[in-house]
């Protein structure tokens, strides 16, 4: 029997993940979060702050997991906040598989915030780039690499890393820039002309990946990855924020006007990051293959649901 444990389940890319591991011939699928989850996506759901070690190990001992894919974590909230999140619960994960389930793959989720600023010329980056982060949740990422090498280094754990760059698919939040924009716009086309959008930074240039390669790519590291390894999930291409506003702009069929905002800028993001996935081909046999056009159309159509309410 093969049981999958998803962690931040009624997150976006868990949300995503668990159809996925059910298309893949996963015998079972348990989800927990902090909140109430979409009961429909899993077959068991445990509400659970993962942070604390007694109900971190109720869900690992009652799920008997054969795989786990910690994606729990905040990327946008105090550091304190972000810390405990992240690392505190890679930790007690870490933790309950070492005393109840030892022979559990376990995948935990990094962040391509990791690299932080890197020389263009180290550019597409790998694995192999040493981390410098530059804001909290880079550096609470980096710490959750640190736990997983530690793992394997000193338990024997089947422990690894999935570092995904920026994610892009339906139902993303509007704390990813991909979903500030899609935000704006939906709120500018519901609104009377003429229609404008404000926006921070635009002419930093990110590697787009779609969710439904990340997940892809997870599954593949769970089954495949090595431990103690660590392993990018992007599309080598890097393509400018701007560049991306432009094709979503498109896609709404108004014209709208765009206005620079400085009070949305996020000083912490490197201007330039595109990753290589090379050792992701070689090791897992994993590539992209969602077109970035074709990502950035399912996020603008399933965000119409959204914003039903709306009207002009």
């Amino acid at each position: 029997m093969t049981v999958a444990l998803v962690t931040g389940a009624g997150g976006f890319v868990g949300q995503h993940l668990a159809p996925a591991l059910r298309g893949r011939g996963f015998t079972k699928i348990v989800g927990v979060d902090i909140r109430p989850v979409e009961a429909a996506l899993f077959d068991a759901a445990f509400v659970a702050d993962l942070s604390i070690k007694s109900e971190t190990l109720r869900v690992v001992e009652s799920s008997s997991p054969t795989s786990i894919f910690h994606l729990a974590g905040l990327a946008h909230a105090s550091e304190e906040r972000i810390l405990t999140s992240n690392v505190d619960t890679a930790a007690q994960l870490i933790q309950a598989v070492r005393e109840t389930a030892p022979d559990t793959r376990v995948v935990l989720m990094g962040s391509a915030a990791e690299y932080g600023d890197v020389p263009l010329d180290r550019q597409p980056v790998d694995e192999t780039q040493a981390l410098n982060p530059r804001g909290p949740y880079g550096r609470a990422k980096a710490a959750v690499t640190a736990l997983a090498m530690r793992a394997v280094r000193d338990e024997g754990m089947h422990v690894l890393i999935a570092r995904p760059f920026n994610i892009v698919g339906p139902g993303i939040p509007e704390s990813l820039v991909v979903g500030a924009i899609v935000d704006r716009l939906r709120r500018a086309i519901a609104g009377l002309p003429p229609r404008t959008i404000r926006v921070g930074t635009i002419a930093s240039i990110r590697d787009f990946v779609a969710v439904e390669d990340v997940v892809d790519g997870l599954i593949l590291a769970s089954e495949r990855g090595t431990p103690g390894a660590a392993y990018n999930l992007c599309t080598g291409v890097g393509t400018s924020v701007a560049d991306v506003l432009n094709r979503l702009i498109s896609l709404t069929g108004h014209d709208i006007d765009v206005e620079s905002d400085r009070s949305l800028v996020r000083e912490v993001e490197a201007s330039v990051l595109v990753g290589s996935w090379r050792k992701a081909q070689l090791e897992l046999d994993w590539s992209p293959r969602v077109a970035l056009d074709v990502s950035l159309r399912k996020t603008w159509e399933a965000s119409a649901s959204r914003f039903a309410g709306l009207s002009s």
